[in-house]
């Protein structure tokens, strides 16, 4: 599993980090601390949550992400494991955006490469 501290480092300090997901309307997360704190809350919900990239295209100044995520509901104890399309754009190094996807193709569009 990844570590989270990896992440952060890698964070400029006017990301945006936008989440559709589970969500029913799209958050957005600014900067680093509020990146934390938004994945804070989303990974509260679970005992021994984890997270690993499964797959990366490299679509230039971005990079499309197969993440995996995983976890044991802290209220139902019921395991709990989904994979998302993250896109990360990349300005001198460091992430100055991500969006969620469901769908590889849908993050592939939305970092301007096909298949």
């Amino acid at each position: 599993p990844a570590n989270p501290e990896d992440l952060f480092s890698i964070l400029d300090e006017n990301v945006e980090w936008d989440y559709v997901g589970a969500f029913p309307d799209m958050q957005t997360a600014h900067g680093p601390a509020g990146v934390r704190d938004f994945l804070r809350e989303w990974s509260g919900a679970f005992d021994d949550f984890s997270f690993q990239a499964e797959e990366m295209v490299d679509a230039g100044d971005s990079v499309v992400v197969r993440l995996r995520q995983s976890g044991r509901g802290k209220d139902t104890g019921a395991q709990v494991e989904n994979q998302t399309w993250q896109v990360f754009a990349l300005l001198n190094g460091k992430v100055v955006h991500c969006r969620g996807y469901d769908t590889k193709a849908q993050a592939l569009e939305a970092a301007g490469v096909s298949e």
